[in-house]
């Protein structure tokens, strides 16, 4: 029997359905033993100041100011990335300042920061412009999480369903937090009007299921073995390009337009969605790759200490606007394959460009994957520009 706050007893309570959205806590996973560890190991630590940071203050470099219009670099998510490591600085309406450290477990192991004060020691070796700028902010908190990724064996089931937190958590770097909230609430939604207008709805979970975990493996190869990724100019710049690619070019399309519980869709478009998979999975090993071979030295050409503008792609910035397009069937099919063709095309750059520094760089399957297809255009050298 359940017991209230004040130790009397509270009487069940009856629903037709249960959603957890209890976050971490998990409360119906733990229950039906759902729980699933995977292989992205992980932390992160946060904390919060008071005040303001404001990078324009790091560089008195009045070219580097004016790449940034309007010049307000603080108002955005300023992320600050190293080999195994990305560390996040978010203004927040309150006029604080959020920062996090979020890192490859093997690489920077938990203990090395796990207080405010081997936090910022941590970052004194690392990002010591970063520490120097967080000098005289009082702290309001701290807080980390250890291993902080993880999966779920089912997600629907019969009357029950777990959304956010509570069923499975990829990795904060890009959010895809918010997009597996939205994608399992639709889902979730669609079951119970399935329930409530008296229409089975079994099979429908299961293929939501199939669906979701889906959706979570292929983003998972985005993160898991690729964060030493994170210390490499050369490579990580590429590799970002490549995942918002994959992401504008399925997910995101599917989900925009209202489509994502459209199981006719899913069978007729089945053979694209495939094959961008199958692309994706072939390039993160081979960004991987490329990265440990820079690291190693093995390098036909050095690595150059570069910046890239991504608006200077402008077909990237179309793929990001065109998710607000409304289109009938036979367009949205037709703009998916389109999406396929210029992650092709993508891919064969990407490739030609790491065999331009290592000759004898493994394609993965994607050689197998492009074959036939024309030379890629150099699309994302207009998006390259020297260092100050």
């Amino acid at each position: 029997m359940d017991l209230g706050r004040d130790g009397a007893p509270q009487p069940p309570v009856h629903a037709r359905w249960v959603v957890d959205a209890s976050g971490r806590a998990g409360m119906l996973k733990r229950q039906l033993g759902l729980a699933e560890a995977n292989d992205h190991d992980a932390n992160a630590v946060w904390w919060r100041v008071e005040g303001l940071i404001d990078p324009n203050d790091w560089s008195d470099d009045d070219g580097w100011r004016a790449r940034c219009t309007p010049p307000d670099r603080w108002r955005s998510t300023n992320h600050m990335c190293g080999t195994g490591y990305w560390f996040w600085l978010i203004p927040l309406a309150s006029g604080a300042h959020s920062l996090g450290i979020v890192c490859d477990a093997k690489l920077h192991p938990l203990d090395g920061m796990d207080s405010h004060d081997k936090a910022m020691e941590w970052l004194r070796s690392r990002q010591p412009r970063v520490a120097a700028a967080l000098e005289g902010h009082a702290v309001k908190d701290f807080r980390y999480l250890r291993h902080f990724s993880y999966g779920c064996r089912r997600v629907f089931g019969e009357r029950w369903a777990l959304t956010g937190e509570a069923g499975l958590f990829l990795d904060p770097f890009y959010s895809p937090g918010s997009d597996f909230i939205g994608i399992a609430n639709t889902f979730i939604a669609d079951l119970v009007a399935r329930d409530r207008a008296g229409t089975p709805f079994a099979a429908h979970a299961a293929l939501y299921g199939q669906l979701y975990q889906s959706f979570y493996d292929s983003t998972m190869t985005l993160y898991e073995g690729q964060y030493a990724l994170f210390g490499d100019e050369q490579v990580l710049p590429v590799k970002v390009i490549w995942d918002y690619t994959f992401y504008w070019a399925l997910l995101a399309p599917v989900f925009a337009a209202g489509r994502i519980t459209d199981i006719a869709m899913y069978g007729r478009l089945r053979p694209l969605f495939e094959r961008g998979r199958a692309l994706n999975a072939a390039m993160q090993p081979l960004l991987r790759e490329w990265g440990e071979r820079n690291a190693a030295g093995d390098a036909e050409a050095p690595a150059q200490g570069r910046q890239l503008d991504q608006h200077g792609i402008d077909w990237f910035h179309e793929l990001n606007r065109a998710l607000a397009d409304a289109l009938d069937d036979d367009a949205f099919d037709a703009r998916i394959a389109g999406n396929i063709a210029r992650m092709e095309a993508l891919a064969a750059e990407i490739l030609a460009r790491a065999r331009a520094v290592h000759a004898g760089l493994d394609g993965h399957g994607l050689d197998a994957l492009l074959a036939g297809l024309p030379d890629p255009p150099r699309s994302l050298d207009a998006a390259w520009y020297a260092a100050a």
